[in-house]
């Protein structure tokens, strides 16, 4: 008897620091960064929302999702350009997706594999999503032109960084 109680204790203390975390655009936040013409720029995106369930969890996942059209700079002429065909195309393809591969916890955090669609093309990231003392966050790079986003206006990346980067900032 002394076992099954003991085994019972384990398991339901396991579960209970397994982490589920639903998180949008009113309680955290998704930033992008890059430079237009030797300028940096950051902007993030108003509307959005993703479900974290942490290992250890038994099936690990992390879901996002977000509205391209709600992306914002504070420029009005970028934020005007964002949402055109050549750019996020919003009127085709108007939310982009994350969904988790992978969850591996780490001495930090979680590295995270997944697939990130954007305009209708899906590519592998990969990144470490951190614990530190005011919640979780994780940053990224990811290739502009890999998911066709300027390819026609600025296909050699003169006037927009090719490299645009992703911050996830989830507080406590």
């Amino acid at each position: 008897m002394r076992i099954i109680t003991m085994l019972m204790y384990c398991i339901l203390s396991c579960s209970a620091l397994a982490e589920t975390i639903k998180i949008d655009s009113k309680n955290a936040s998704l930033q992008f960064s890059g430079e237009h013409a030797g300028r940096a720029f950051t902007g993030k995106f108003n509307e959005w929302q993703a479900t974290l369930m942490l290992p250890p969890e038994t099936e690990p996942r992390i879901e996002a999702q977000f509205s391209l059209a709600s992306a914002e700079t504070g420029n009005a002429m970028y934020d005007e350009t964002l949402v055109e065909d050549d750019w996020f195309n919003v009127k085709n393809t108007p939310t982009a997706k994350f969904v988790a591969s992978d969850i591996a916890k780490t001495d930090s955090g979680y590295m995270v594999k997944g697939e990130l669609s954007l305009r209708g093309i899906s590519h592998l990231v990969t990144f470490a999503l951190t614990r530190n003392q005011t919640g979780l966050s994780a940053e990224f790079d990811i290739d502009r032109l890999a998911f066709g986003i300027g390819k026609e206006s600025d296909p050699d990346a003169e006037w927009v960084s090719r490299e645009i980067g992703l911050r996830l900032t989830i507080p406590k």
